[in-house]
């Protein structure tokens, strides 16, 4: 049976565009969390009133804090972001995932087509996916979050995000998390962040075959640093097995399997910058000519509206979606929610866009650092304090 509904349309108008969408959706992000954090260790309750009475004070711990690269403060805080941009902006970006991780000897439940399940290690997983030319596994188990029934989820990615601090969460079953302190957990109130979790509450984990289930934490400690992974997996249910604990991936990108792709594609704009001079490793962007212009924008169009024919076609002839896609190109648009800290966030940005106080000069694509650029913009009015740090100290995360 093919997932192509009967009322696909047999023409949807092509558009074209040379921006991209950054919208801020949820946060809990504030200087205060950095300070927050930093001062509980000494102050304990009386850290936030501390910050409140002393602004200066907080100013100059900030900037200590970033400049001695204590970094762990700035993870206690969350931003949530809708992003719509080519296809292949997102193939750079999810890369760059460092705030949900877990750690490298987590157990991940596999599943295959069958229905057989197995287990293999984060770490294992990311040596398969980027280092051997073997068969690599290909899809995960997940749960469907209203029913709690067992589904499968298609790996997408297999991301190696770097070293992180990590708890340590404990179940009266016997099952244990190494996680960052931001990485989401599924529990029967919903999603919850692991450091937000205290003993006594209630994660969801495997239970019967096909069910998920509670089980109640019996501890929670700090575990080292070391280096973390995270997946990336397609929808609609964006979780899997960690250790047996029901956890959240940070990246969701639209899915192509469960709706139809709309004819949204990318022209440079006027302004970007076409033609690149200079030897690799020490080269520029100028602009190109009118002619450099106008053939780009009409390749471009020309290529896009054959392919999207090609799509809908294969589609009016009821082959399925997840096939039907594979003719689109890269400069077709897609959205995603992107979930991540202050840190991460400062990593991205260190990475991703140029900038003039920047310590170590970085050379992202254009269209990539345009989404980096509309991000901060965000998050300097969130943590203003922490941004002029961010600056004042090369522009290096912590």
């Amino acid at each position: 049976m093919s997932d192509t509904p009967a009322d696909t349309p047999a023409e949807t108008k092509p558009s074209f565009r040379g921006d991209v969408t950054v919208e801020l959706l949820k946060h809990s992000a504030s200087d205060t969390d950095v300070l927050w954090a930093a001062r509980v260790s000494t102050a304990g309750e009386q850290s936030l009133e501390e910050v409140s009475k002393d602004p200066e004070r907080s100013k100059g711990l900030i900037n200590f804090l970033m400049r001695d690269r204590h970094g762990s403060p700035f993870e206690h805080n969350s931003m949530t972001f809708f992003i719509s941009a080519p296809i292949f902006v997102f193939r750079e970006f999810m890369r760059h995932r460092v705030g949900w991780c877990v750690a490298g000897d987590t157990e991940i439940t596999l599943e295959s087509e069958s229905g057989t399940l197995s287990r293999r290690t984060i770490a294992d997983l990311h040596r398969l996916w980027h280092l051997d030319a073997g068969d690599r596994p290909q899809q995960v188990r997940c749960y469907d979050e209203e029913t709690l029934t067992a589904r499968r989820a298609r790996i997408v990615d297999v991301i190696e995000s770097g070293v992180k601090p990590l708890i340590r969460i404990v179940t009266a079953a016997g099952r244990a998390l190494r996680a960052t302190v931001d990485h989401a957990v599924l529990t029967p109130d919903g999603w919850r962040k692991a450091g937000e979790l205290t003993t006594g509450d209630a994660v969801l984990a495997e239970a019967t075959e096909r069910n998920a289930a509670p089980d109640v934490i019996v501890s929670i400690a700090d575990d080292g640093e070391e280096m973390t992974y995270d997946l990336s997996v397609e929808g609609p249910w964006h979780n899997f097995l960690a250790d047996g604990i029901v956890v959240h991936n940070s990246y969701n990108e639209e899915s192509g399997r469960y709706r139809n792709l709309q004819p949204v594609f990318y022209v440079p704009a006027e302004d970007r910058k076409l033609v690149q001079q200079g030897r690799p490793g020490k080269y520029e962007f100028v602009p190109g000519s009118a002619a450099q212009q106008e053939l780009t924008g009409r390749a471009m169009r020309d290529s896009y509206l054959q392919a999207y024919e090609a799509y809908q076609r294969m589609l009016a002839e009821g082959v399925a979606r997840e096939v039907a896609r594979a003719v689109l190109p890269v400069g077709l648009f897609s959205s995603m929610y992107a979930t991540c800290n202050a840190r991460s966030l400062m990593h991205f940005l260190g990475l991703r866009t140029q900038h003039e106080q920047a310590k170590v000069p970085s050379f992202p694509q254009r269209e990539i650092e345009m989404v980096g650029e509309r991000m901060e913009e965000h998050w300097a009015k969130l943590m203003p304090l922490t941004h002029a740090a961010f600056n004042a100290n090369g522009r290096i995360a912590p």
